[in-house]
């Protein structure tokens, strides 16, 4: 019976009641120890008859080995495999040790960990219970965390007990978290009454729950600890009471009245973790610990054995026992586990103890924890892997070798995605024995970190840096440092460092494989582009392109896209994007999604795709959160912005521009603070608040590297001349003009020279203003720049409404108007349809589409659905559950009014051919 908890129970009960209903949820219950948190998770259990039930423990002996808690808690589903995609079984059955690992990217085993138990539930609902998850191992734990993020219609429940004060945490950002506190007085009472037959002075009562805050475990140990005479008031008590802390030593109290035999058993089975009663015995062999020792241990009611596995009364137990040992003690425990478990079989726990066991240096002992690092590596269990080799280099005897595992263990950390443990690693190795090679390597880390989390500029001149110390011996590393360097100075929107490096890496080169001549291709041509000199970029950009076709890796696909980009040939840029987001999810690689789909939503965006964009930028949000990629974050905030800007979303577009501005502001992101800054301005104009929208336009056309972006600079340079001309600002509007108009011949880019005319139209009047208007129409590709074609009618119409031509300022609005409301755009279609009204001629509101309808996880999954995929493979692409699929599919058959795939397929299509049939060649392919 649970006291004092029936709001708890409510809780559990409303989760058990959804998992039911296939209504999945998860759930962190939090508190010091002692307070409840496992009598819950029993509670939850005992609710759960009609449930399949899961569990695993957290143990400290264990939290080093890769996945060790994940694997006790899928082994009984482990059978379930082959129903879940690959590569995701691939990936799962690696890191559990049941197939040779591979380094699988390490978010993709938690997919397939999620996969694994939707189809657990598919049989019958499931819950999941992990108790002292502060004690899981990194790699579980961030397994766990991710899938509890993403389950929602599967019928699972994932409930987790971790304890507060301890030196690890459990880390549960976007889980639901419930924190257990003491009993309150009346609980704490019925508690003492139920739990000690003696009778209890109502003063003791009182000193008793004063002392203990109300904490349960506490209540019941402490009075274990008091005779009947003192329970009844007739024999002093101690003072003070122990407190917080004092569960333990009131344990460690009842673990030293045993016999000294028997007490060593308790410490062995503490530090032995596992609770196999075959290991324990064996190591107390060793150490002439006799079998009658534990039957003194087990009537202690410390431990209890159950078949084959000894388990603690309380969690509590073990580590009181342990921490109450002197070093000594332990080290004899340890060495003696180290010599009777199996070299083969458990090899990694057997590194350990065999560390725990050791003070001085050991190279032997050194090397076989960077063995372990090894096999946790191959099962992508990288925090595991750095955890053996930091220790291996307080073991290893030579200050080279010392180096050399501090060095990989800060690759590990990162690659776990913890970057400060990753420096901090790195600062180590430094110091212990500089050399050349590993500098640079460091620096290569340093750099890529900074790149993805931190400052740009910092990581441009820490890989530059690099790059020159390590360039006479390895140019092919130099060449890879100076690549990302590039790209750091592209995130700062540094044109002239981005050419420097380029040509940097260009005179490093010492082969002509097609993937380096590529890659120095997008580096030079791109920096060309960017700092006046079209003429020398283009070609270098367009044979980038060319050797795209070559290749098959996303990141490679994606500079391509954007090569493509810069040369105005949108359909490539929209095929080769789309094939990179394709292949990633092929490749299960979901940690580099979110970076792919940066790209692919702002190219959605510029071609009107609004609502793909969205569902696509959405996602990649979604996994750069959790993926902890800051400055992909930063991006996707600002595309989104960009998009709501668009369409006339004022509270979204704010919300998204003052956060990426924000974030792109401290750590100097250039091109995110550029992008965030146009997409307010172009939400100021579409509303008519030209000085509002000029301010932000400056301040994107003066700002420095850091603070803006060229390209982004030449991109809203339309806007910046319309928005000067409407406040009076002619030489403003001429003098943007002059340095766009340069680029825009110089390239022949037609979305460039369309915008040219516009301008140009801007700033004359009466028959040479019509006169460029015209030229703008005519050069403007509707198919991939919707909007601009529209936002050139709407200004046009303006100018002959003005003139008094109202009949054929209707022509131009119209189309304005139907544009703009396919595209969803509401302020822009808003202003057209006022400009309409004031020529004379009235219209009506377009009727939301589909698109309009859904959010973006469903517009995903309808689109997905529309070419024919299953619920199934729409999962496996979306890293979502398939009921999860079957879930949205029939709440958008639900706001569609529709009752079939067929019907939804022929409306999605419908859809497309009506808003987005221009983009139906590049979909095709």
């Amino acid at each position: 019976m649970l006291y004092g908890r029936q709001a708890e129970c409510r809780v559990v009960e409303r989760l058990l009641r959804g998992a039911r209903e296939s209504k999945s949820g998860a759930l962190v219950v939090r508190g010091e120890p002692g307070v409840g948190k496992t009598a819950l998770v029993s509670y939850a259990a005992a609710r759960a008859r009609d449930m399949r039930v899961l569990r695993c423990v957290g143990t400290e002996a264990e939290s080093e080995l890769a996945f060790s808690a994940l694997h006790q808690l899928l082994r009984p589903v482990v059978n379930l495999l082959d129903r879940v995609p690959e590569p995701q079984a691939t990936a799962l059955a690696g890191a559990l040790g049941l197939t040779p690992g591979s380094r699988e990217d390490r978010f993709l085993i938690a997919v397939g960990a999620l996969s694994l138990l939707a189809e657990a539930a598919e049989e019958q609902p499931l819950l999941c219970l992990v108790d002292d998850a502060q004690w899981l191992d990194h790699s579980s734990a961030d397994a766990l965390a991710f899938v509890s993020r993403r389950i929602e219609a599967e019928g699972i429940v994932l409930l987790f007990a971790a304890r507060d004060g301890e030196a690890r945490r459990f880390e549960a950002a976007g889980i639901a978290e419930l924190e257990l506190r003491g009993l309150d007085e009346t609980a704490a009472a019925a508690l003492l009454a139920d739990c000690v037959e003696a009778e209890i002075a109502p003063h003791v009562n009182a000193r008793l729950l004063g002392a203990t805050a109300g904490n349960p475990l506490a209540l019941i140990e402490l009075a274990a600890l008091l005779s009947e005479q003192q329970l009844a008031g007739r024999e002093p008590i101690a003072d003070p009471l122990p407190q917080g802390a004092g569960i333990e030593s009131a344990f460690l109290q009842q673990a030293r009245r045993l016999p000294a035999d028997a007490q060593s058993i308790v410490l062995l089975a503490a530090a032995e973790g596992t609770g196999r009663v075959s290991t324990t015995m064996r190591a107390a062999a060793l150490l002439d610990l006799g079998a009658d020792s534990l039957d003194a241990a087990e009537a202690s009611g410390l431990v209890v054995v159950k078949g084959s596995t000894l388990e603690f009364r309380h969690p509590l137990v073990r580590s009181a026992v342990y921490q109450g040992a002197t070093f000594a003690q332990r080290q004899a425990i340890h060495r003696a586990l180290a010599d009777v478990l199996d070299r083969d079989c458990d090899a990694d726990r057997r590194a350990w103890h065999r560390a725990a066991a050791t003070l001085d240096v050991d190279d032997s002992v050194a090397d076989e924890l960077e063995r372990a690092a090894a096999r946790a590596r191959a099962r992508s269990g990288f925090a595991a892997a750095a955890r053996a080799l930091e220790r291996a280099a307080d073991l290893a005897s030579a200050d080279a070798a010392r180096a050399s595992h501090l060095t990989s263990a800060a690759g590990d950390a990162w690659l776990a995605g913890r970057p400060d443990w990753a420096l901090a690693l790195a600062d180590r190795a430094d110091a212990v024995c500089p050399d050349a090679r590993r500098g640079a390597e460091l620096a290569h880390l340093r750099g890529t970190i900074e790149l993805r989390c931190g400052v740009p500029a910092e990581a441009l001149r820490i890989l530059a840096r690099g790059a020159d110390d390590i360039a006479p011996v390895d140019p092919a590393t130099a060449i890879e440092m100076l690549i990302e360097a590039a790209q750091a100075a592209s995130y700062t929107g540094d044109a002239a460092q981005i050419v420097e490096m380029g040509n940097r890496a260009s005179a490093l080169i010492v082969d002509d494989q097609p993937g380096t001549k590529f890659t120095i291709d997008v580096i030079v041509g791109i920096g060309k582009l960017f700092t006046g000199d079209p003429a020398g970029g283009l070609p270098m950009i367009a044979e980038a392109v060319r050797l795209a076709q070559r290749f098959d890796d996303p990141r490679r696909l994606v500079h391509a896209g954007a090569c493509a980009h810069y040369m105005g040939d949108d359909e490539s840029e929209l095929r080769l994007y789309t094939r990179a987001v394709e292949r990633t999810r092929e490749i299960g690689a979901v940690g580099t999604l979110p970076y792919v789909l940066e790209y692919l939503a702002r190219a959605e965006a510029i071609a009107g795709r609004y609502a793909r964009a969205t569902a696509h930028a959405s996602e990649g949000l979604r996994l750069a959160t959790e993926t902890g990629q800051l400055n992909s974050v930063c991006t996707l905030k600002a595309v989104l912005a960009l998009i709501a800007a668009t369409q006339g979303h004022e509270d979204d577009c704010r919300d998204c521009a003052a956060r990426a501005l924000e974030a792109s502001m401290s750590r100097g992101l250039g091109f995110q603070s550029a992008l965030a800054r146009w997409a307010l301005a172009r939400l100021e104009l579409s509303y008519g608040r030209s000085g509002q929208a000029l301010e932000h336009l400056e301040t994107i056309a003066a700002a420095v590297p850091g603070a803006g972006h060229p390209f982004i600079r030449l991109m809203a340079t339309a806007d910046l001349v319309e928005a000067a001309v409407r406040c009076r600002q002619s030489a403003t509007a001429q003098h943007a003009l002059a340095d766009f108009e340069r680029f825009a011949i110089a390239t022949g880019l037609s979305w460039a020279l369309a915008r040219v005319a516009r301008c140009r139209a801007l700033l004359a009047s009466g028959a040479v203003a019509e006169r460029h208007y015209v030229d703008a129409l005519r050069r403007h590709d509707p198919s991939t720049h919707p909007f601009d074609k529209a936002r050139t009618e709407l200004l046009f119409g303006e100018h002959l409404r003005r003139a008094g031509r109202r009949k054929e300022a209707r022509g131009q609005l119209r189309s304005a108007l139907e544009s703009f409301e396919s595209l969803g755009a509401s302020s822009w279609a808003g202003r057209a349809r006022l400009e309409l009204r004031a020529s004379g001629e009235a219209s009506r509101k377009r009727r939301p589409g589909t698109a309009d309808q859904l959010t973006p996880q469903e517009l995903q999954i309808v689109q997905l659905v529309a070419e024919g995929a299953t619920n199934k493979e729409v999962a496996s692409r979306l890293f979502l559950s398939p009921r999860t699929v079957d879930y949205h599919l029939r709440k958008v058959f639900v706001k569609l009014g529709i009752s079939s795939r067929g019907q939804l397929i022929r409306l999605a299509v419908d859809e497309r051919h009506v808003s987005e049939q221009r983009l139906e060649p590049a979909m095709s392919r």
